[in-house]
């Protein structure tokens, strides 16, 4: 199948890499040069055509452009678009039909539940899982393009899309702001980011084993799980100078509290932390 790719960032590349081991790719583009460079040398692109050329010759073009850049990218490539065409983009929050419909256009979302800080030529899981939805042709298509060998396919609902796209930003963006709270807590005693990265990214490993293992419920320990009163005003009497960890350690601590912690435990934890 010949395929392109608009947008030449960490995801389209990364996935490319593996579509190309069963598809032609015809060519890449990029509006940031040294991107597309880079695309080219990764995937082996001997003649990347023109960006007319490059949309005329594919059967697929995926999209692999920022979200708010989404529909002007397609909207670049409508007049370009003849014949049958499938167009694919990566969106975990923009639904198919975002880009607007055209005869013989056939679209869909194939969003990969995965976090690509760099461009990499392989996934580190077995496959990547990606979450797809979009008009059925397209869907099929999709079907014929991932090859199992590296991609399980998982179908969503469009009015989905936002909380699944929430589930992925809590699992990574979030847990990265949530470690950076644990960065900025320990330095307050004057810890190196060499001893955090010693100390605290076991423990952190330690807890998500925990997890996977046993559940999140018995995976808690410490003041909240014992109901340590004293222990938990301490913690907030040395936040009180800091509005910003003291929310984020009242809030999370609450929710945990009213979701895993039953009783009279629960009644006295919300009391103090609702102070």
């Amino acid at each position: 199948m010949q395929i392109g790719l608009i947008g030449c960032g960490r995801v389209g590349v990364s996935i490319f890499q593996l579509l190309k081991k069963h598809h032609k790719v015809i060519g890449v583009y990029d509006i940031n040069k040294k991107h597309e460079r880079t695309a080219i040398r990764l995937l082996g692109v001997i003649r990347n055509p023109p960006y007319r050329e490059l949309i005329e010759r594919c059967e697929v073009i995926f999209l692999a452009t920022p979200d708010d850049a989404l529909v002007n990218a397609y909207k670049k490539m409508n007049s370009f678009l003849s014949g049958t065409k499938y167009v694919l983009h990566f969106s975990g929050i923009l639904p198919a039909d975002s880009l607007p419909k055209k005869k013989n256009v056939h679209r869909a979302s194939a969003h990969p539940f995965a976090t690509f800080p760099e461009i990499t030529i392989r996934p580190r899981r077995q496959r990547l899982v990606l979450s797809i939805e979009g008009d059925r042709a397209a869907v099929n298509k999709a079907r014929r393009i991932f090859s199992p060998k590296y991609f399980t396919l998982k179908r969503l609902r469009k009015q989905d899309k936002a909380i699944y796209h929430l589930v992925g930003v809590f699992s990574s963006n979030l847990l990265i702001g949530l470690l950076a709270a644990v960065h900025e807590t320990a330095q307050k005693i004057n810890w190196k980011e060499d001893e955090i990265r010693q100390l605290v990214y076991p423990i952190i490993e330690e807890t998500l084993g925990n997890i996977r293992n046993h559940g999140l419920g018995n995976s808690l320990s410490g003041p909240l799980s014992r109901g340590d009163l004293e222990t938990v005003g301490a913690h907030l009497k040395a936040l009180k100078k800091d509005k910003r960890l003291l929310g984020i350690y009242k809030e999370i601590s609450l929710y945990i509290t009213e979701n895993l912690i039953s009783g009279n435990k629960r009644r006295k934890l919300k009391k103090i932390l609702d102070r």
